[in-house]
């Protein structure tokens, strides 16, 4: 193997070698040759880099977190997925910003972004025909204002069960043995029963259990265990229907037992396992350009974020996808303190993504991001005598959060960008010298 790892670093010197030595004729007189060589010695060591500089940058980008850290396994779990940003609008599957100005230039650009043309994106019905039993999402009722979709399913024709499905995120992971947390929030003047099944992707029954529901129009808030009896990777979760009748669904929600410690709404234990592999001495949240947003109108909202997770609303993500906003501030913190890790928090400056629509707030709306920022600061480090202190102790963390980085903007450029800094430095630093504040510019 030692004689693989000498070959190999030739390989890769005679590699290196021959694009500098590339560059270098290309660029200069034809006449010229110059030589350049690298030596690579395996016993000595380099430059040492702290380990301060190690860590996990995150962004709700391609699932990481809904489908991926996040342990969740229903996917649009509040029925809110097809809620647009203010002022946005769908044609066919694609989704349109509203106009507003490039700040820099003034231009209005043209963008669009994915849309689903699902009418209840990842569920389905399937009963004895399709006229057995119809859904619609609306807001009758709602819950929670916050997330005031659910889905209506009327039944007619139960001589065969109806089943509403959810595919998961490309399926869901059933492992024989282990237990899986369910959670609906449901109402009905339905007088059947309601069955919970996981099915294996050819429908076999892995597991099953009935219901506790009141009829009469209440919601009820309904957990049960279930443990798969087989495995499957591409597997679904179903309620059953067996009567003709209403039901509503407000939420539905399916967890691993075992995640990351055992956190209730956790992470998935093996992709966690992983991240704490890395010894990461930060981890940075929630992102990226979900911070700005493709308009400031869907940036990421970290209060949102906070409480039961059946009352977050979500957001639609810069990536084409909703957010479900499961993955929050409080459980970034914990997972920074349960790994050892320092959290970085990452504010919004008051400017949308600038390789987007990149507007910018108003001169006096200025101040409403710098509070929103400190807030969040406030959250992590804030004693039980402060409003947002108060708050994390009210969320189950009556200590401080390992937080030390903000980092003020994502990826911005150009002077406006560079005065708001200052603005966000001064403020931030005056009230709490010990963090360390981030810089952000793209250089140009």
């Amino acid at each position: 193997r030692y004689s693989e790892l000498i070959g190999l670093m030739i390989g890769i010197k005679q590699f290196v070698y021959s694009c500098v030595l590339g560059s270098l004729v290309i660029s200069c007189d034809t006449t010229q040759r110059v030589k350049e060589e690298i030596v690579i010695n395996l016993q000595e060591r380099g430059a040492t880099i702290s380990p301060s500089m190690y860590g996990v940058f995150f962004e709700e980008i391609n699932h990481a977190g809904d489908g991926g850290l996040y342990a969740e396994l229903v996917q649009n779990r509040s029925f809110e997925e097809k809620e647009m940003p203010a002022g946005f609008h769908a044609e066919g599957n694609k989704l349109l910003p509203k106009a507003v100005k490039y700040h820099l230039t003034g231009e209005v650009r043209e963008r669009s972004y994915r849309w689903s043309t699902d009418e209840v994106p990842a569920w389905t019905l399937q009963g004895k025909d399709s006229l057995a039993a119809q859904m619609k999402v609306t807001k009758e009722n709602p819950k929670f204002a916050s997330a005031p979709n659910n889905l209506k399913v009327v039944i007619r024709d139960a001589s065969q069960p109806v089943q509403l499905l959810n595919e998961g995120y490309w399926g869901m992971n059933f492992v024989e043995g282990e237990r899986y947390i369910l959670r609906t929030i449901i109402s009905s003047d339905y007088k059947g029963k309601v069955t919970v099944r996981l099915l294996s992707s050819e429908g076999k029954i892995l597991s099953s259990e009935t219901l506790d529901i009141i009829n009469g129009g209440e919601w009820n808030d309904v957990k049960k265990t279930l443990t798969a009896v087989g495995h499957d990777s591409k597997g679904r979760l179903a309620l059953e229907f067996d009567s003709p009748g209403t039901v509503w669904v407000d939420y539905v929600s399916l967890f691993p037992e075992n995640t990351f410690n055992n956190r209730p709404n956790g992470l998935r234990r093996d992709v966690a396992e992983m991240l704490v592999g890395l010894k990461p001495a930060f981890f940075r949240w929630p992102g990226g350009c979900v911070v700005e947003g493709i308009t400031l109108d869907n940036r990421f909202e970290w209060k949102k974020t906070l409480g039961d997770p059946a009352a977050r609303p979500g957001e639609y993500s810069t990536w084409g996808y909703r957010c479900s906003y499961g993955f929050g501030y409080y459980e970034m913190l914990q997972f920074c303190e349960d790994i050892g890790a320092k959290a970085m928090f990452v504010c919004n400056v008051g400017l949308g993504c600038q390789f987007r629509m990149g507007d910018a707030c108003g001169e006096h709306d200025i101040d409403f991001y710098i509070d929103d920022c400190l807030d969040a600061i406030e959250y992590a480090l804030g004693d039980e005598s402060t409003e947002w202190g108060a708050r994390r102790a009210a969320d189950g963390h009556p200590a401080p959060f390992p937080l030390q980085y903000v980092e003020i903007g994502n990826e911005n450029w150009g002077a406006e960008y560079d005065r708001r800094f200052d603005i966000f430095y001064k403020t931030i630093k005056e009230k709490y010298p010990q963090l360390t504040l981030i810089y952000n510019e793209m250089p140009q």
